[in-house]
Formats: structure tokens, C-alpha cells, sequence
């Protein structure tokens, strides 16, 4: 099984990359696990050229050329995230939307994959609006691509308790992880 992972987060170790590596950490020692973090990647905005829809591929050259064959084929894509303004970061948004070439021409990508959304946030998030908010955004992008949202966890609060301190949430990342690894049956990934 191939998992891309895009670490959202500007902090490579901070509250996201913690959740992340929870998730990632027991999938390493079987399957392949490419963690990007987007942050430190030199990925443009979309500049709504809309040569994708008669080329069926972006013309912006940059580190996101690197990225499109993951999104199109790995068997797993994880988006990491903190949640900023009920959304994910501008670094990991900008990955969102040069994947337009995939809505233009959704024949592009495998279909019988799974999505995983990681987010954390500061706030307590005591109403759930920041989380539902960003995963409502997230599902539909994840359709898009062919990785239908199959797994949300969330670690808010985290100006209070710090991720490493949410031990119910890093095992739940872990625990997901292993469920998720031992669906494959076929090559294909049974949710």
C-alpha cells in the first residue's frame, strides 16, 4: 500500500506533525509513506489559466508536478492540518486547488482509494464548527480526487493540552492506522 501524507502545518514539528507521525508511524515498517511537508514546498496558487482542461495537466512548474501522481494513485492520501479560520492553511489550500486538472478530468485518477483527514486545533472547539467546517471542505475535495473521506480525527484545545498530552487521540490515529493497513485485501483497500 502507498500512502501520500501533506503535512499542512508551517511547525515540521508541531501539534499536526505529532498527529501525523501517530498515524503514520506503524504503517512505515510495511507499506511506502511519503510525507510532504507543504509548507516548505514551492507550490503556486492556481492561476486559473484552465489549460488543464484541454491539456488534462497543470503548466505551472513547480514542486506540485511532483505531487499530482501521488494524488492520482496512491493508495492512501492523508491531509494534516491545523485548522486556521475554519479551513486548513494557505500552503495546504493552494495544494487543494491545483488539483483542478483531477475535476476537468476526473479519468485521471484511481478511484478505490481512501482519505484520511488529521487536523488539530488551539481552540477547544467546543461547538465543532472549526473541524466540521474544514472536513465539509475537505470530503468534497477528496471526491474529487478519487480518495473518498473515510477517516476524521481531531486534536483541539492544543494551546491548553499540547497533542503529545492527548493520549486518546494519538492512539486512535495509531489504532486507525492499523485498521486501515490490515483492510487491503487484493491490492485493494476494503473501508
Amino acid at each position: 500500500m502507498r500512502i501520500i501524507a501533506l503535512q499542512g502545518s508551517p511547525r515540521r514539528d508541531g501539534h499536526t506533525a505529532a498527529l501525523l507521525e501517530s498515524f503514520l508511524s506503524p504503517l512505515r515498517a510495511t507499506h511506502t509513506v511519503k510525507r510532504i511537508d507543504v509548507c516548505y514546498q514551492h507550490i503556486l496558487p492556481c492561476q486559473s489559466c484552465y489549460a488543464c482542461q484541454s491539456s488534462s495537466a497543470c503548466v505551472t512548474d513547480d514542486d506540485m508536478q511532483d505531487l499530482y501522481s501521488h494524488l492520482a494513485y496512491d493508495d492512501v492520501v492523508v491531509l494534516a492540518s491545523p485548522v486556521y479560520f475554519y479551513g486548513v492553511t494557505a500552503q495546504l489550500k493552494a495544494v487543494i486547488d491545483r488539483c483542478q486538472p483531477f475535476w476537468a478530468n476526473p479519468s485521471q485518477r484511481k478511484t478505490t482509494r481512501v482519505g484520511v483527514l488529521l487536523l488539530t486545533a488551539g481552540a477547544p472547539d467546543a461547538h465543532g464548527t472549526g473541524v466540521s467546517t474544514t472536513e465539509s471542505a475537505v470530503r468534497i475535495f477528496m471526491a474529487c480526487i478519487g480518495a473518498p473521506l473515510s477517516y476524521v480525527l481531531s486534536a483541539t484545545n492544543t494551546d491548553a493540552v499540547p497533542v503529545c498530552k492527548q493520549h486518546a487521540v494519538l492512539e486512535a490515529a495509531a489504532a486507525t492506522a492499523k485498521k486501515l493497513a490490515h483492510a487491503t485485501k487484493g491490492g485493494e483497500i476494503c473501508v
